[in-house]
């Protein structure tokens, strides 16, 4: 069950990055905010250096977590930068990005709480102290 889990927290971190690298590509490349796939980047009129500024900070966080490193705090700082530009920008809102939202919430809860699974480059385990319960818990017995 532990190979299992680990192997969705991967794929959860490999959806969330393609996710941020979809938002990235919309920001800083303005010809494909004409498509009709819905974006938080998108989504800012007006805004055209805050807009490139946060799909540059999707481009660097979408690599992090490929890679695997603090994988918790990622995940956290790309739900808020994905949710809450969403909220702010679309106040009547949209279907479609609800949709993405929720995604991107599905994949960022497991990630936030248990970490990033196999293949981390940099995974931090005192936060939660995921490991040392175990290890307490296993030297008392003896």
């Amino acid at each position: 069950m532990n190979n299992l889990t680990e192997w969705l927290r991967l794929n959860f971190r490999v959806c969330l990055s393609a996710t941020l690298m979809i938002e990235a590509a919309i920001g800083l490349i303005p010809q494909l905010r004409d498509c009709n796939v819905p974006t938080v980047v998108g989504g800012m009129e007006g805004l055209e250096y805050h807009s490139a500024a946060l799909a540059a900070l999707f481009f660097v966080l979408s690599f992090w977590l490929i890679l695997g490193i603090r994988t918790s705090m990622v995940a956290a700082m790309s739900m808020a930068l994905l949710v809450l530009p969403a909220i702010m920008t679309n106040p009547d809102g949209d279907p479609a990005l609800a949709v993405k939202i929720t995604l991107v919430s599905v994949f960022s809860v497991p990630l936030i709480l248990y970490g990033g699974g196999r293949y981390t480059l940099y995974e931090v385990h005192e936060a939660l102290n995921i490991n040392r319960g175990t290890q307490d818990s296993e030297t008392q017995s003896a």
